[in-house]
């Protein structure tokens, strides 16, 4: 019998040892393994994108049923359980302890293991039928949280001088009627869409509540309160694993423009040394009363009173009062705020002194 020694040798030449295998995919995974960043980010598929994809279409999502129904849509947000008993405790609210009651006892009790995570929309399905919840109660993505003061700055902003006009809700569930009970209901954060789609304060849908509204969302875990044998949650705070430069944890921003209310993303975080210079352009009240107002608001007598003793009469047309001081230039009540302070000045003098118009520059950095 005659093999064919040329032809076997051929086909061992073909082949590979398994010392060659097992280098080629080595290869193989350590390519693959530097690509996958890469080709995940160009996807838009890293965890914070879709933490900041999500909020940003609920948000115009908000907006978007406010234009269609014409009537008023709320994205209401569940903060820290402090911020809900801060919120309760204010000046003519006093509503803590039934409230207090029904996150211990009652049907809220829920929301303490949502705490700084949860947001839903509240709405009007149309003009004659009561407000309800439009979703149930939406997780951002495991491992990101709204961050910082945000969800109080939203509360602060969207107020008004009467707190009984601000936005209280009698349950938290949609389609539930069953709530805090006996006529008590519980106030939460939200941001507040007109029948245009603007940002509105919550005493006048068709008054703006602030330009522009910046929101963080953060990376990190919320470990929500101890729960007891029954399986109640306790009411405390959650815990929130802050993010640090260290630890390489993310923050991304969001801003929502209060002129047209679209959500977009930020690429950076807004200047937070950024300060202002603000100055009355117009009242129709007595300028000291507008003053103390600012005071008052602020809670500290540092009001520039420069330019109080600077208005005549009131101009029988227009019904304010005319500016007569040297060259019509109006000297500034603040020369150093924050954007903050400036967000929360602006809105709340709009309850207190709709006739009062406050005007504002950026300061040099």
């Amino acid at each position: 019998m005659n093999v064919n020694t040329s032809s076997l040798s051929k086909r061992r030449a073909c082949g590979f040892t398994l010392v060659e295998l097992l280098v080629a995919v080595s290869i193989m995974l350590l390519m693959l393994k530097l690509l996958l960043p890469s080709l995940k980010g160009l996807m838009g598929g890293t965890d914070a994108s879709m933490a900041r994809s999500q909020l940003i279409g609920d948000l115009n999502s908000a907006r978007t049923l406010a234009l269609r129904n014409g009537s008023d849509v709320y994205v209401v947000f569940i903060p820290m359980a402090s911020d809900i008993k801060n919120i309760s405790i204010e000046p003519n609210y006093n509503v803590w302890p039934e409230v207090a009651d029904y996150l211990r006892n009652g049907e809220g009790n829920f929301i303490l293991a949502e705490q700084s995570i949860s947001y839903a929309i509240y709405a009007k399905e149309s003009q004659y039928s009561p407000y309800d919840w439009y979703t149930d109660w939406k997780r951002l993505p495991q491992g990101f949280y709204f961050g910082g003061k945000g969800l109080v700055d939203i509360w602060n902003s969207a107020g008004t001088a009467d707190p009984n006009k601000r936005l209280s809700v009698p349950n938290l569930k949609k389609g539930h009627g069953r709530g805090v009970g006996n006529g008590r209901r519980i106030y939460l954060p939200y941001l507040r869409y007109n029948a245009k789609g603007e940002l509105s304060s919550s005493d006048n849908s068709n008054r703006m509540a602030m330009r522009d509204f910046y929101l963080s969302i953060k990376e990190g875990g919320v470990l929500p309160p101890a729960k007891d044998v029954n399986g109640t949650y306790a009411l405390e705070d959650s815990e929130r694993d802050e993010p640090s430069v260290a630890a390489n944890k993310k923050s991304v921003w969001l801003q929502v423009n209060g002129l047209s209310g679209r959500a977009d993303a930020l690429e950076e975080a807004p200047d937070s040394t950024q300060t202002y210079s603000v100055w009355v352009h117009a009242l129709d009240e007595e300028p000291v009363d507008v003053a103390n107002m600012i005071d008052d608001l602020r809670g500290l007598p540092d009001c520039s009173r420069g330019w109080v003793g600077l208005w005549g009469n009131k101009d029988p047309v227009s019904g304010n009062k005319i500016f007569i001081g040297p060259g019509r230039i109006r000297p500034p009540a603040y020369t150093n705020i924050s954007r903050e302070e400036l967000i929360y000045l602006t809105t709340q003098m709009r309850g207190k002194s709709p006739g009062t118009v406050l005007q504002y520059r950026r300061n040099p950095n």
